[in-house]
């Protein structure tokens, strides 16, 4: 496996292109996920620093660059939705993530990671944020909250999931075209796309079409967290189509933070997918130090050095079928 990082935590930190490469460059990494909080002129810098530099360019994040009609203030992984009901919203999404697909083309890349919408209902997160605070994911009025949302998700999924499966299959034309994968990443919120029972039916509509799974680590945590998803299953069903993965640690409901310095059990995660040929790419929050993604490399570096080998120390089930 190789290691890398994402741009998420110095995008917003730098003047020049050729500064945020240099930074990497110091990082002693095997290369890049460049992630969509760059815009344009920032994106076109780096493009030129990484000519000659050693670093590969692994993945792109959708949508990257910025694209030009979204203001600084409204940057998001979503600005369009793949899974929008209205035809017109779809297409906006998928033209800019084509133009997302033509870049990892020019820069070698092998995926663009995807957040592929949300059910259109109020998911009241607030609420449920409230009540985990106070009672846990065991308390009961969590556990009823949570258990009716999930209901009302399934009552309402079907237009939403038909209007994704209708933009990946556009999609897929055009990375089959521009030998890229897209990358479906694994959703923080129990009400986007795809969630865990989502995927066979992804997978299924588009056998044969250039899309995987993307594992993102700390929205795993969070699924479990909630109790609504159980990450390492996931990992386990579509290990077989896994693409790359975002690794970064989370504790309680605050993710994004350097490998190491909170609960997600790397050793488990990372024996459970070895012998994947696949890139990891820690990607944690804007305004992260430097140092302390130093430190979190360190950490999956050691980590990777003993997974093969060591048992695992963190309670792993003897059930599961990543015990060794």
């Amino acid at each position: 496996m190789v290691l890398g990082v994402s741009t998420s935590w110095a995008a917003r930190g730098v003047n020049h292109g050729r500064d945020l490469v240099e930074r990497c460059k110091a990082l002693d990494i095997d290369g890049l996920e460049l992630d969509y909080r760059l815009p344009p002129p920032l994106f076109r810098q780096v493009a030129a620093a990484l000519k000659g530099s050693g670093l590969a360019v692994f993945s792109l994040h959708n949508f990257c660059p910025i694209p030009d009609s979204v203001p600084w203030d409204r940057v998001s992984a979503e600005p369009f939705l793949l899974s929008h009901p209205d035809r017109e919203e779809r297409l906006r999404a998928v033209r800019w993530t084509i133009r997302t697909l033509e870049h990892a083309n020019d820069m070698g890349a092998r995926a663009v990671v995807l957040h592929c919408g949300r059910v259109g209902m109020d998911p009241q997160w607030n609420r449920l944020m409230a009540l985990w605070q106070t009672q846990g994911s065991h308390g009961e009025e969590f556990r009823t909250l949570m258990a009716r949302k999930m209901e009302e998700r399934r009552a309402a999924v079907r237009p939403h999931l038909d209007a994704l499966l209708w933009s990946l299959d556009r999609l897929a034309r055009e990375a089959e075209r521009l030998h890229v994968f897209l990358g479906l990443e694994n959703r923080a919120h129990y009400h986007e796309l795809p969630g865990p029972d989502d995927y066979g039916t992804i997978f299924s509509a588009l056998e044969g079409a250039p899309l995987g799974y993307w594992h993102d680590t700390g929205h795993g945590h969070l699924m479990e967290v909630f109790g609504w998803g159980d990450p390492m299953e996931l990992l386990n069903t579509w290990k077989p189509v896994l693409l790359g993965m975002h690794l970064h640690d989370a504790q309680g409901a605050d993710d994004h933070l350097p490998p190491g310095s909170g609960a997600i059990p790397f050793r488990r995660i990372l024996r459970a997918v070895r012998g994947a040929a696949c890139p990891l790419i820690v990607e944690v929050k804007p305004g992260t130090t430097d140092r302390a993604l130093r430190a979190g490399l360190d950490c999956l570096r050691n980590v990777l050095r003993t997974a093969a080998t060591a048992e695992d120390d963190d309670g792993a089930n003897q059930n599961s079928r990543f015990h060794p």
